[in-house]
């Protein structure tokens, strides 16, 4: 049984059945990952190139990526526009492996900031073991103040969850980027 989200966050996601599916983009040393939430050692080659996967190349483009770490220009825009500040941007190209398809318009994002803001006590784990990184969640609550008041983070338990303030979430829903979810934890599954 859902339950409304009282801590005011938001997992943000983006999917079509129709869209682009996309390998995420090279790690820019073996020491960075995307999704660690620290600042890279080692700053990504500019333009960051992210492939599509083959047969893929007429998928619909998404103005948000998550697992790809790639957003649009104009999406970028509208997270700073609502105050996010905890990003670091890199321009970037979307391209075929052959070459022969290419879209600008894009930014690689490392998001800083990985936050243990599971309510533990009233969050669902699929198995009882321990739970440091990527656990299996069957329902998730969050603990607003272990957020301590972020705007965009990533959930240490989850890593690939993108959890958005609900002020970043008006301010998204105010743009109408199209395919973009926001999804209450408490129906969250990984």
């Amino acid at each position: 049984m859902a339950t409304s989200n009282h801590a005011g966050y938001y997992v943000l996601g983006a999917g079509s059945p129709d869209m682009m599916l996309l390998y995420e983009p090279q790690n820019p040393s073996l020491r960075d990952r995307w999704m660690a939430g620290r600042r890279f050692q080692k700053q990504p080659k500019v333009p960051v190139v992210v492939e599509i996967q083959p047969n893929n190349e007429l998928g619909v483009l998404l103005p948000y990526f998550g697992t790809a770490t790639l957003m649009s220009d104009a999406f970028c825009d509208s997270l700073r526009e609502a105050g996010v500040d905890n990003l670091d941007l890199y321009d970037a190209v979307i391209r075929s492996q052959d070459g022969s398809v290419v879209h600008g318009g894009y930014k690689a994002f490392n998001l800083i900031g990985v936050i243990k803001a599971a309510d533990l006590s009233h969050t669902i784990f699929n198995d009882p073991g321990p739970r440091l990184f990527d656990a299996s969640i069957n329902a998730l609550a969050i603990d607003a103040g272990k957020a301590r008041g972020l705007l965009m983070f990533r959930l240490a338990e989850y890593v690939a969850a993108v959890m958005v303030h609900e002020n970043v979430k008006r301010a998204l829903e105010a743009k109408r980027f199209p395919h973009v979810v926001f999804r209450d934890p408490s129906e969250f599954i990984s």
